[in-house]
């Protein structure tokens, strides 16, 4: 099979020869067998201007360049992943098998990506391609009782290619490297309480290729039961911390992709997908969690649709993109002490973005494009809560490319984007710890940066240098407000946040066995003064991220790699409201693989990896630290 027009609609935004795109981080299958990552999250640590960071709900969530996490998009193979009800996906649930490239974006998104991708998107493909069946499994086994076991096979059937795997993890608990950041969790041993994790995974696609264009259908069903762990930082008999679980927390999401030739110079790119998603949340009485107190059960149904009409002319390059999702949202909750049933409520949100680009080359080394798009988003359904108007806005971007030489690009990009609030942020209340804001407004930020990307003939080095900044308009945030002697949280927006920030990058090829990677960001954020003429903190936005690795290949094919990652320190809240520090922290890894055996069908290898060498206190929020010290052995078969 040809692999040109699948890689195509494996990925949003298509280059062209005249188009300027963002500059974008790629992840390929080289990184990913030097890594060796189990889920998601072990994908994007590690990664400059990337944080990974396990919320109060036990999400694993992203953040680009300080962003908060609803800010930065998710999809696979074109098809947005985060669950619209709350706006996130829980990183840790997905595997790392999934994927064979990655595309990360810390800039204004290309305009396919439509509204809410608004500080930058990460976009993920699946797609395989060959003409040989190839086929590769593996066993891993590691801390607190962890162990995987995955496979996954590729077949080609004339101009037909099949793909089939599964995955399933099981861990007893994450590790904890201080135990004095969390002093009201009861567990003995360097476990933490209640992380507890079992998840199974399956995954199918089908990809054809005609003369008239391609076509794939992919399916991903992942099935997890949980544990969350508590914030135990807070004194349960002073303060409210949650005890909480999923017991069950199913997604299973259906997408379709096309890429057809509608003549020599128009094509249409078709994205479609059908997203079901289940969760039950049990809430605890205590520590123990031997009582059972409430049960809140989800359901989502989302459907969404894009369209690429893209034209060539003779002088320039058009595109114009349309996309349409609804997501319907249905919620019970049943008092387990009393056996009493609450209401059914449904909520409903539609989102669509209509909008067009057209690319312009300005001479043999300088070429721009600029989108104009129009977005709107509203909510039929409130679940009997007070009615939304349907919100409206304008975006654009626009990019411009200069190749100074054979050896320095230069591309700038401005953006202004929105985020629209989630059905969560609007109407819920989680097990009534939420107070309502009928009042929120959607965030809009207008992003730009200058990137330098210089790799001299004469050296095996690569260069990378990126000034950038953000302004955001009703930046949404959380307070806390008493409400009949109960403290609740409530989301209300400031009045603007403002940051700035430069990253840079160096990749020298020492040998072809010794390769070095240094990379840095630094970042200001800052929220605008309120009335009272205070300024809010931004919480949870590390200062700052400084990564070196060593990677070097032996003779016969084994592979080593070191890695040290420094997160700056940031802020937090308490539970009074006042203001705490996170100190920074600085983490060591160790990663490895060898070969053992090579047969007609592939390679065996055996790997491993020791995270958090030094057993470092990670503590990105209060009472919630990150894996302390960790290790996972493994047997991988990689078929040719």
């Amino acid at each position: 099979m040809t692999t040109s027009s699948l890689e195509e609609i494996s990925v949003l935004a298509v280059r062209s020869e005249d188009r300027a795109l963002q500059p974008a981080l790629k992840l390929d299958e080289q990184h990913f067998r030097r890594t060796v990552p189990t889920d998601f999250t072990e994908v994007f640590r590690g990664v400059m201007g990337v944080g990974v960071r396990t919320n109060s709900r036990g999400e694993a969530v992203l953040r680009l360049r300080g962003s908060e996490e609803r800010q930065t998009q998710l999809y696979i193979d074109g098809a947005p992943i985060s669950v619209p009800w709350d706006g996130r996906a829980d990183l840790s649930l997905f595997p790392a098998s999934l994927i064979r490239r990655a595309t990360i974006i810390k800039s204004a998104a290309p305009i396919e990506y439509g509204a809410n991708a608004v500080l930058g998107v990460v976009d993920i493909s699946t797609l395989a391609t060959g003409d040989d069946f190839t086929l590769s499994a593996r066993s891993e086994a590691g801390t607190h009782g962890s162990y995987l076991v995955e496979g996954e096979t590729y077949v080609p059937v004339g101009n037909v290619g099949l793909q089939f795997g599964g995955n399933h993890f099981s861990r007893d608990a994450i590790s904890v490297a201080d135990r004095k950041a969390i002093p009201f969790d009861p567990l003995a041993g360097d476990g933490r309480t209640n992380t507890d994790l079992t998840s199974t995974s399956f995954f199918g696609a089908a990809a054809l290729e005609e003369t008239w264009g391609t076509l794939r259908l992919s399916v991903m069903d992942i099935d997890a039961d949980k544990g969350i762990a508590a914030a135990a930082h807070l004194d349960p008999a002073e303060a409210s911390p949650r005890f909480w679980r999923y017991p069950d927390w199913h997604m299973r999401q259906i997408g379709l992709s096309g890429d057809i030739r509608l003549g020599e110079s128009t094509n249409l790119r078709v994205n479609t997908w059908h997203q079901r998603f289940s969760q039950a949340i049990v809430s605890y009485s205590d520590v123990t969690y031997s009582v059972a107190e409430d049960q809140q059960n989800d359901q989502d149904r989302t459907y969404g649709g894009r369209l690429v009409l893209a034209t060539d002319w003779s002088h320039m390059t058009t595109r114009l993109v349309t996309s349409l999702q609804q997501s319907t949202h249905t919620q019970f909750e049943t008092d387990l002490s009393n056996g009493v049933d609450g209401d059914v409520e449904r909520f409903r949100q539609r989102l669509y973005s209509i909008g067009g680009e057209v690319d312009v080359p300005l001479g043999e080394t300088v070429k721009t494009s600029v989108a104009f798009a129009y977005d709107r988003s509203s909510t039929p359904l409130t679940g009997g809560r007070p009615t939304q108007p349907a919100i409206s806005k304008w975006a654009a971007s626009g990019a411009t490319q200069w190749l100074a030489s054979d050896e320095l690009t230069i591309t700038a990009t401005l953006g202004l984007r929105t985020r629209f609030p989630t059905m969560r942020e609007l109407y819920g209340t989680a097990l009534g710890r939420f107070l309502l804001n009928p009042d929120l407004r959607p965030e809009t930020a207008l992003v730009g940066d200058l990137s330098f990307e210089w790799a001299p003939q004469a050296l095996p080095l690569q260069l990378s240098l990126t000034p950038w900044f953000t302004r955001i308009s009703d930046t949404l945030s959380q307070r806390r407000v008493m409400v009949d002697g109960v403290s609740l949280t409530q989301r209300y927006n400031l009045e603007g946040s403002r940051g700035y920030g430069i990253e840079a990058g160096a990749i020298w090829q020492v040998s072809e066995a010794l390769t070095l990677e240094a990379s840095a960001l630094w970042q200001d954020l800052n929220a605008d003064r309120d009335e009272d003429g205070n300024r809010p903190t931004l919480y949870q936005r590390p200062r700052g991220q400084l990564l070196f690795a060593v990677n070097h290949t032996f003779t016969g094919g084994a592979n080593m790699r070191v890695e040290m990652n420094h997160t700056g320190h940031a802020f937090d809240e308490n539970e009074d409201g006042s203001v705490a520090r996170l100190d920074g922290s600085t983490e060591f890894n160790a990663k490895f693989y060898i070969p053992l055996k090579e047969t007609g069908l592939g390679v065996w290898q055996f790997y491993g990896a020791l995270n958090n060498i030094t057993d470092a206190l990670i503590l990105p929020q209060l009472g919630l630290p990150e894996a302390g010290r960790s290790f996972k052995v493994g047997i991988r078969f990689s078929g040719n």
